[in-house]
């Protein structure tokens, strides 16, 4: 049985020194990111993915990254968490989410992201984040 729960390990430990060749190096040439829970089309391919990371790279100082939780069948990995990070500007985004990640020769072929993206319009406008997501946010890593 795969272990892919490492490589997803080693993607969030990458993001955080926000290395992008560290990230990308556990993806497929064919990966696709579905990072908006479908608000957006997804991100098609290895270099479309670069060009991704690298702009969201630009606007983050920090990112706090973490999983809460993690189920593996097979090739697929379930994950919940937290993608929370302070932006160059001074703005927190801290939103709670859920995913998958489907793994095809020990690399990521599809990821899918799912959150309330109303979270993060409202917390990039100026608003705190609220309590009751801070409670969501208050817990043990896994």
């Amino acid at each position: 049985m795969a272990n892919n729960i490492n490589a997803l390990r080693a993607i969030i430990a990458a993001w955080g020194r926000q290395d992008v060749e560290g990230v990308l190096e556990h993806l497929h040439e064919d990966i696709t990111w579905n990072n908006s829970g479908g608000v957006r089309k997804p991100v098609q391919g290895k270099a479309a993915m670069r060009k991704a990371l690298e702009s969201m790279k630009g606007t983050i100082k920090e990112s706090n990254w973490r999983l809460f939780g993690w189920a593996e069948v097979g090739n697929t990995v379930w994950m919940e968490g937290a993608d929370e990070f302070m932006r160059n500007d001074g703005i927190r985004i801290a939103v709670p989410y859920a995913g998958t990640l489907e793994f095809e020769d020990g690399l990521v072929r599809i990821w899918r992201e799912y959150f309330d993206g109303r979270l993060q319009e409202r917390q990039l406008a100026g608003e705190p984040v609220s309590e009751h997501v801070e409670a969501m946010l208050d817990r043990p890593t896994a």
